[in-house]
């Protein structure tokens, strides 16, 4: 792990100690040839649209992800954001989300058969709230589940 910059040091120096601009990152294939790089390591001095620990921004909105994993948006220049300034579709990270989803998805199955009909509301909130906040150690890829989850109970009466 290491900090992130949201607005880079060389662009910002008086922002490079504001706690609002610091992010907690992976290392992101620090030391791999640059196509192997993400996140931070990819990113450099280059800016973010959107800083993902400023709730104002809602990152959690402007995301979507796809069965095979892959990370987009529906704003085309954070979609180029995701894509070509944080290679975060880089095809090990897509697998990791895969693995997540195919995993809650199974969960959902499971509990389906459990309890021999639909899945009430409070079962996906309980599975939510295991995965947000900081009250414990969070699971990798744990925002994938959580999406799949905020989703189905948008759905839901």
């Amino acid at each position: 792990m290491k900090i992130e910059h949201w607005q880079s040091q060389v662009h910002y120096p008086a922002e490079q100690l504001n706690y609002r601009n610091l992010l907690a990152a992976c290392l992101g294939g620090d030391g791999q040839p640059y196509h192997f790089q993400h996140c931070d390591t990819r990113k450099g001095d280059r800016d973010l649209r959107w800083n993902p620990a400023d709730p104002a921004h809602h990152i959690e909105t402007r995301v979507r992800y796809e069965v095979d994993g892959k990370i987009r948006s529906d704003d085309p220049d954070f979609d180029k954001q995701l894509h070509f300034v944080l290679n975060l579709n880089l095809q090990v990270l897509k697998n990791n989300r895969a693995e997540v989803l195919s995993a809650i998805l199974q969960w959902w199955k499971h509990e389906k058969a459990r309890i021999k009909g639909a899945v009430p509301r409070e079962r996906f909130q309980s599975e939510r709230d295991k995965r947000v906040g900081g009250a414990g150690t969070l699971q990798s890829y744990c925002s994938v589940a959580v999406w799949w989850l905020e989703q189905r109970l948008a759905r839901m009466p």
